[in-house]
């Protein structure tokens, strides 16, 4: 295997989809690999030059052989406009998001592939790698951090966040937070049996709050039910971790939000797909960022205002653990490049969805 590891794009990226020492495993087992350097990844140049790794200049992976598999995280610069190579990351295209068409449409003219990251999947249907439990406990853990900061009358995250160097880091600001508030905020979170809801629980128990865990069985009867919905919307903090692959759940509207049972003071989507047509939260538009994490609603039934965090890379808020969790994952698959079960079930789909883009062209 010939593998090019890229320099991301986004300049908050600090993650990494394979560490040094996962890359010194595969160079042990015969793979060659290229990675770029880079003044953000979590993991220095020079790791994984002891590894074994042949450094590159960041973007050269744009001139790269087309029988190198080029690896990185999040979304292409729009350049090239063509794609020869076979590429592994997360594009966030195959649900129809808004431009999907346009992206796959760079790889039909080009003859490359996509392989991407969150359809890897194994006989049983799960994913194979995922940064779900981190992206649930950084979700939850900012948002408990507002709601307790604002309740203080304390700076929180609201002006602008940075990534933590641990996880311990982020735990003792939340326990200390509680302590000076004096009781347990009251929080839900939708789809606690998946990665993503696992790692919020855990975030908000180290808060100190007190956490409501609801998955399919709570939230089957949210329309039908009042009482259900009226439980929903009595929390002050609402996490959502359901990523919707098609309609039937809805978690709050601009409409449900002035009711007199809602006392939601922050929502945290870490699902974050506002794109979707089966957004389970119709809130808001786009992502939040890093230096603007939330942004007013609404207003509940007691007329305090309602904010959302929705940030669409959240693990790399701790970089080092999420990405180490992530390569260790990852790195059995990347082994099996490209014959394996789990690169075949994302290539299939890759191909569905390419055809689709060819039937609008």
């Amino acid at each position: 295997m010939k593998l090019h590891l890229r320099d991301e794009a986004r300049a908050t990226e600090r993650r990494a989809p394979l560490a040094p020492d996962d890359a010194a495993a595969l160079i042990a087992q015969g793979a060659s690999i290229a990675v770029e350097r880079s003044d953000k990844r979590v993991f220095p140049d020079e790791d994984y030059a002891r590894a074994g790794c042949a450094l590159a200049e960041p973007g050269s992976w744009t001139t790269a052989p087309r029988d190198v598999a080029i690896l990185g995280l999040k979304e292409l610069p729009p350049e090239p406009r063509d794609l020869p190579w076979r590429m592994i990351h997360f594009a966030h295209v195959f649900k129809r998001q808004s431009g999907w068409a346009d992206e796959l449409a760079r790889f039909r003219r080009g003859g490359g592939a996509l392989y991407d990251l969150e359809y890897l999947t194994g006989p049983d249907g799960r994913r194979v790698a995922a940064f779900g439990y981190w992206a649930g406990w950084m979700g939850a853990a900012l948002g408990l951090w507002r709601l307790m900061a604002r309740e203080l009358g304390e700076p929180g995250p609201e002006a602008g966040v940075a990534a933590f160097e641990s996880r311990a880091e982020l735990a003792e600001r939340l326990r200390a937070l509680r302590a000076r508030l004096g009781r347990a905020p009251k929080a839900i979170v939708i789809g606690a049996l998946g990665r993503s809801g696992r790692g919020a629980a855990d975030a908000l128990a180290e808060g100190g709050a007190q956490i409501s865990r609801w998955d399919i069985a709570e939230t089957a009867a949210l329309d039908a039910d009042p009482a259900a919905r009226a439980a929903l919307l009595g929390h002050e903090l609402l996490v959502n971790c359901v990523l919707m692959t098609g309609p039937g759940l809805t978690l709050a509207t601009p409409e449900m939000l002035p009711r007199p049972e809602c006392r939601l003071r922050v929502i945290s989507d870490v699902s974050c797909d506002p794109f979707s047509d089966f957004n389970p939260l119709p809130l808001y538009l786009a992502p939040t960022g890093w230096d603007a994490p939330f942004i007013n609603v609404g207003t509940n039934g007691a007329g305090e205002p309602v904010e959302l965090t929705a940030i669409d890379n959240l693990p790399s808020l701790i970089p080092r653990e999420s990405s180490l969790d992530f390569s260790a994952q990852l790195t059995p698959a990347l082994a099996r490049f490209p014959d394996g079960e789990e690169w075949q079930a994302a290539r299939a789909v890759f191909l569905a969805r390419l055809a689709e883009a060819e039937e609008l062209a």
